[in-house]
């Protein structure tokens, strides 16, 4: 047998191999994808919120050049909100602008009034923070220069707030990252176990006992949901221990969505390990949902990142409203109601995904 026949036959193996053909072929594509998209080159912007009440035109005017300064992303607001988000750690820099900014043209330039702006500073975020005072103080001083003879037209008042929370990486991370976890748990132990229990012919033979299959169902799936909760717990004590995380929220809360998504993925393990007919196209069908989710659900960055018309694509998936409501509650400390609409959604796409396992699954089991 010449090494031409043994290439040719490798070639061939190769490419009956449908992992090893999506590992290397595929999934470099899905990566250049999804990161050709997000686009990190671009340059990070800081979280600036304004209040105004009711500006006048050119109040308005103003605002609208400040939303063309690329260093800044502008949210407005009442003062109550704006205040709030600084505290959560979610501004670096809160404005607070009087309706009437610039001088009235009625009156004389010399006679005009200097104008307070009230600067609410996040003290965690102090480079943040003072980069964007930097940007409002140059771009205030270009617009005095617009009026001749004008006196100081503008007055900076800085107020440093001190209980604002000190919002590191690690707290953004863990909790999108115990959402990552228990999905992975849940989709590949549950797809692997059960394809290979239908290659080999079990679950066939189990149908022959006096044991029922949902109480064999049953007992894998409540195995998982408590591994799920043990699970979230040492990831968040390994959190709390080695990275002085904190968790704001409730502790059953968060258990409450740790089950939910648990019960969501569970249905999209059951759906996947109905679809594959062995052991060796799980992984291959398993990554073609998985993979796209762990970059596109805001687990790793922000989903802001993204261009806006993903940012769109991206909320319905079902790994996005898991990490959100995870981080809203243990990073935020929100209740029930604020992350309702992530509730909702993850109760809809456990109900789908259910029902697509009892399609799919019990369809293999007649098979078989």
């Amino acid at each position: 047998m010449t090494t031409r026949t043994l290439t040719i036959s490798a070639l061939k193996m190769f490419l009956r191999n449908r992992q090893a053909l999506f590992f290397t072929l595929f999934m470099p594509f899905i990566f250049i994808g999804i990161f050709g998209l997000i686009g990190f080159d671009k340059a990070p912007t800081i979280d600036l919120g304004i209040v105004v009440n009711k500006p006048t035109p050119a109040t308005q005017g103003f605002l609208d050049g400040l939303k063309n300064v690329a260093a800044l992303k502008i949210h407005t607001g009442s003062e109550v909100d704006e205040r709030a988000a600084l505290q959560k750690g979610d501004r670096a820099l809160v404005m607070i602008m009087p309706d009437s900014l610039f001088p009235d043209p009625k009156v004389p330039i010399f006679e005009a009034k200097t104008q307070t702006v009230v600067l609410l500073k996040n003290i965690s975020q102090e480079q943040q923070a003072q980069t964007a005072y930097a940007i409002l103080t140059q771009i205030f001083d270009e617009t005095t220069l617009q009026y001749a003879h004008a006196p100081k037209l503008f007055a900076l008042d800085v107020q440093a707030i001190n209980d604002a929370k000190n919002v590191k990486y690690i707290d953004f991370l863990l909790p999108g990252i115990i959402a990552m976890s228990i999905m992975q748990m849940a989709v590949f132990s549950v797809a692997f176990v059960f394809t290979d229990y239908k290659e080999k012919g079990i679950l066939k033979r189990l149908l022959a006992t006096p044991m029922k299959p949902y109480q064999f169902v049953s007992a894998q799936v409540i195995t998982r949901l408590i591994v799920s909760i043990a699970q979230a717990t040492i990831l968040l004590l390994v959190g709390m221990l080695v990275f002085k995380t904190h968790v704001y929220g409730s502790w059953w809360l968060m258990y409450f969505l740790v089950l939910i998504g648990a019960v969501m993925f569970l249905g999209l393990g059951f759906t996947i390990s109905g679809i594959s007919k062995t052991v060796d196209s799980v992984p291959a069908i398993a990554n073609i949902f998985v993979f796209p989710m762990l970059f596109l659900s805001g687990i790793f960055f922000p989903t802001t990142s993204m261009p806006i018309w993903l940012q769109h694509v991206v909320t319905y998936l079902p790994l996005q409203p898991f990490a959100h409501a995870m981080r809203a509650v243990v990073g935020n400390g929100d209740g029930l109601y604020a992350i309702r609409h992530d509730v909702y959604w993850m109760l809809g796409w456990a109900v789908i995904l259910s029902i697509l396992a009892v399609y799919t699954f019990s369809l293999e089991e007649k098979r078989q």
